[in-house]
């Protein structure tokens, strides 16, 4: 019986910087369900790997396939319509209020949402209703990721990029931010974490180390 075709899958990728190769030779494949854990030091490359398999940046050599198709042969409206991609950064509004935000995301995505499902993703990721209406400039650091994560639920993305998303999250946040993942996982979903902390990450079906340049099988010690 073949096996299924992974949901994400980059083969042989290597990207350099000014003549310095930050990533060589790597190669994952993330099966739909799965929770994908990366880790490594500071510089160690587990951003630009993420950067790599979002299809922000082409990589010198190698390739990345989504649901079997090489991103390259990929339209930009159908690799966001199946890929989402939360960075270091929330990438909020900050004029906006924590509602109008996931609001205004919902309908980029053409999937424009009542105002009670909104609340309800919010609610998910630990919001009370007060503080979804206020600027996302006011609100703290944490919060503003809890806002970040919400906007993923808006979303029917099948595969799931993200890039710290503990940041200023408490540890009540990172239990929520292991549900989260919990769900996603169930809902078929195929995630890749890149991360330093690791407390919400316990459940995860795989672990990669970025190690000079190469990924490497192995939990953190």
């Amino acid at each position: 019986m073949t096996a299924p075709e992974p949901a994400l899958c980059a083969r042989d990728l290597a990207w350099s910087v000014e003549g310095r190769w930050v990533l060589l030779d790597a190669a994952l494949a993330v099966a739909a369900g799965s929770v994908c854990a990366l880790w490594g030091g500071n510089g160690a490359g587990k951003s630009s790997l993420l950067r790599l398999l979002a299809g922000l940046v082409p990589p010198d050599r190698g390739q990345v396939a989504l649901f079997g198709v090489p991103l390259a042969d990929v339209e930009p409206r159908d690799l966001c319509r199946h890929l989402a991609w939360l960075g270091h950064e929330p990438g909020l509004y900050l004029d906006l209020t924590a509602i109008e935000n996931i609001s205004l995301f919902a309908a980029l995505q053409g999937r424009p949402a009542s105002h009670r499902a909104l609340a309800d993703h919010l609610a998910r990721v630990g919001l009370h209703p007060a503080e979804t209406r206020r600027r996302v400039r006011g609100l703290s650091r944490g919060m503003q990721q809890r806002v970040a994560l919400a906007r993923l639920l808006c979303g029917e993305q099948r595969v799931w990029l993200l890039d710290e998303p503990a940041t200023g999250l408490d540890a009540e946040g990172q239990r929520m931010l292991a549900e989260l993942l919990h769900g996603a996982r169930s809902e078929g979903r195929a995630v890749v974490v890149a991360s330093h902390q690791f407390g919400f990450l316990r459940g995860a079906d795989a672990w990669w180390q970025v190690r000079d340049g190469h990924l490497v099988a192995g939990v953190p010690a």
